[in-house]
């Protein structure tokens, strides 16, 4: 019988190239909860085989009868997003809040610990969005519980819950009562730039199927799936991305920070002989190279590439494919990134010409392709993150005294090599859950890296995923064609939080470089902002 480390060793052996794609802000309920559960298709199916792979494995997804309250305390059941209409693809129609605070709120029906004494977890998506839709001042300090006039102390008592039981019946209950009453989610601060007609509470409950996303759903179910996969923290775009990059977000939980100074994995690679490249669609400088600071203040390494997607389809066929890709989508409301309520249809496309592309090249057999998602974006999820998560040193805190010992809401992360066998839900086999610093810790495996924080060094590698003793030769993919969504849908033309973020960046790096201190200007339009992003600096 093979020992874990020569099983390990062998399936070294089948990946020498990684290649992660990046999306936004999705949860992997609203992506994937319907993936192995057709009765969304016809309600009066009474089969016992759902969430339940072609392997056998179980999926952890949506059984169709998961609620949650409005301000009201009325039950909002998820439901599948509707194929006839104009705004399909631009769900759950304007941009949910995704900050610490909001997702505490939604998943905890609290700003800060302690949370609601008898409130489920996970019941606070509508509420939140809600408040979000609603909100029309921006910048006020999040609402605060009301102070109790009686000189009497009580100690509320403590309730227990049954994760499987159905919470929508108990929704006009005391515990929910002083809930509404007392507790509000938290302001965004944020602008509402894009919000659609008809935008409603019940529009985060709304989940896609996979006959609205055949690309994204056909590689889950055609390789692996991994239904247990978290994003770092429990926050927003900027603090996760950190952590896909450098195992730590420097303590920081909000976008605040546009550039991180923490040792990265590219560094982490150069500095041990192997090569990186970093490529965005439709850009020549992709936001990764600013964001990490040890890329942008050090020349490229040989071997090294940063550039656009065509740029990565010439190495794909040029044999100068590096060890480890990183590839970003385009950013903003006429790109692909799948942030909401941008085109997710056009997110579609852009993963389709990515997995032709490996597809297609010398290098299928021997590369591991990951299609993640940063963080969850304030859509709805049914799993209560886990707490456990090894803070990236023993100090790490935010000020408001988070510990980075939670993990954030779980998003979809897709794992795809011919050396998978189709119809594979993927967990770890180990205690520690499966998040983007598990990605890390592959790539560390693979080329024999040190760890650049004590969070990947705890994480688990997905190799063993690779269960397949001889590559597949079949295309699950020949033939399937990504959606289109309705072109009569305009955004207003804006600079997106993220492009903003980048441009931020950029502003960071100049002054590095030469010791001022210039200010990012304001933009109008997505254009004057990349317009600024790609200065010569």
């Amino acid at each position: 019988m093979a020992t874990t480390e020569n099983k390990k060793d062998s399936q070294k052996k089948k990946i020498k190239h990684v290649i992660v794609v990046m999306f936004e802000n999705r949860s992997f309920d609203h992506m994937l909860g319907y993936l192995y559960n057709d009765r969304y298709k016809n309600k009066n199916i009474d089969r016992k085989d759902i969430n339940v792979s072609p392997l056998g494995h179980p999926y952890s997804g949506l059984t169709g009868h998961e609620t949650n309250p409005d301000n009201e305390g009325n039950a909002i059941k998820v439901y599948p997003i509707d194929p006839n209409n104009k705004y399909t693809y631009y769900m759950p129609k304007m941009d949910p809040g995704e900050g610490f605070m909001n997702t505490n709120f939604q998943l905890f029906g609290g700003l800060n610990p302690p949370y609601q004494p008898g409130i489920a977890p996970n019941q606070g998506f509508v509420r939140d969005f809600e408040n979000k839709i609603a909100e029309k001042y921006f910048g006020d300090p999040p609402l605060k519980p009301k102070k109790s006039t009686s000189k009497t102390k009580t100690t509320p008592e403590k309730k227990t819950y049954d994760k499987n039981y159905d919470h929508s019946k108990d929704y006009k209950n005391d515990d929910y009562k002083n809930w509404y009453k007392h507790y509000s989610p938290p302001k965004s601060g944020i602008e509402i730039v894009s919000k659609f007609p008809g935008t409603a509470p019940k529009d985060i409950m709304g989940m896609y199927t996979p006959d609205l996303l055949p690309i994204l759903s056909n590689l889950a179910k055609e390789y692996a799936v991994c239904d247990h996969y978290y994003c770092s923290v429990p926050s927003e775009t900027l603090p996760n991305r950190a952590f896909m990059h450098m195992a730590t977000s420097e303590g920081h939980l909000y976008d605040e920070l546009k550039s991180y100074s923490a040792k990265s994995i590219f560094k982490n690679l150069s500095d041990h002989n192997h090569t990186w490249g970093i490529f965005a669609d439709k850009l020549q400088k992709p936001y990764t190279y600013s964001f990490c600071q040890d890329v942008a203040d050090n020349p490229i390494p040989e071997n090294c590439f940063v550039g656009s997607f065509d740029d990565f389809k010439l190495e794909l066929n040029s044999g100068k494919l590096p060890d480890y890709t990183f590839l970003e989508p385009s950013w903003g409301s006429h790109g692909n990134s799948q942030h909401p309520n941008y085109d997710v249809a056009a997110g579609e496309a852009y993963m389709l010409e990515i997995y032709n592309a490996v597809r297609e090249s010398k290098y299928w057999e021997d590369t591991l392709l990951v299609i993640n998602y940063d963080e969850h974006g304030g859509c709805y999820d049914h799993i209560t993150p886990p707490e456990g998560a090894v803070p990236p040193s023993p100090t790490t805190q935010n000020k408001n005294g988070f510990k980075f010992d939670r993990f954030g809401v779980r998003v979809p992360c897709i794992l795809i090599s011919p050396w998978i066998e189709a119809g594979t839900v993927y967990r770890t086999k180990g205690e520690v859950p499966l998040d983007h610093t598990s990605l890390l810790k592959t790539i560390e495996v693979l080329f024999d890296l040190p760890s650049l924080t004590a969070r990947d060094a705890a994480a688990s590698d997905v190799l063993d995923v690779l269960t397949r003793e001889e590559a597949r030769k079949d295309n699950p993919m020949e033939g399937i064609k990504p959606p289109v969504a309705d072109a009569s849908v305009k955004i207003p033309n804006h600079a997106s939080q993220i492009v903003r973020a980048q441009a931020d960046a950029v502003t960071d790096k100049i002054n590095r470089d030469t010791g001022t201190q210039n200010q990012t200007p304001e933009f109008h339009s997505s254009e004057e902002a990349n317009a600024y992003i790609h200065q010569e600096s």
